[in-house]
């Protein structure tokens, strides 16, 4: 059964879209996503800089992740860990595929979710 929303204090989670260009590694977000990552929206953003901010296990599984699809031209979907700009811990659900260009993988792209509050609920609670 679906809950209501508990007024505009309690907004439905922010899906983002992103574009990753696979000659560069240049990065193209979409308002959204840099406010997940608590950035100022068009702010300058590297690839290194902002895979630095995932948690070491969730980099190293979106490293592993990353280089199938592009290697097999497939797709992926994952949790991932962030520490954003002001320190905040984060989930992110990340959905990724990829696009060529002449057959070659050109473009990887997809959307990025908050899902913290949904990680949280699915913890065990301390009794």
């Amino acid at each position: 059964m679906a809950r209501a929303l508990n007024g505009p204090e309690e907004l439905m989670p922010l899906q983002a879209s992103w574009q990753c260009d696979l000659s560069d590694d240049q990065l193209r977000w979409s308002a959204g996503v840099y406010h997940l990552f608590g950035l100022p929206i068009g702010a300058p953003v590297s690839r290194d800089e902002i895979v630095a901010m995932y948690l070491p296990e969730s980099r190293a599984e979106l490293d592993r992740l990353r280089s199938a699809a592009i290697a097999g031209s497939g797709s992926f979907t994952f949790e991932a860990q962030i520490r954003r700009t002001d320190g905040e811990l984060r989930w992110l659900r990340l959905t990724a595929d990829v696009a060529t260009e002449n057959g070659s993988p050109r473009w990887l792209y997809g959307t990025k979710l908050d899902v913290t509050d949904e990680m949280a609920a699915r913890r065990p609670t301390a009794t």
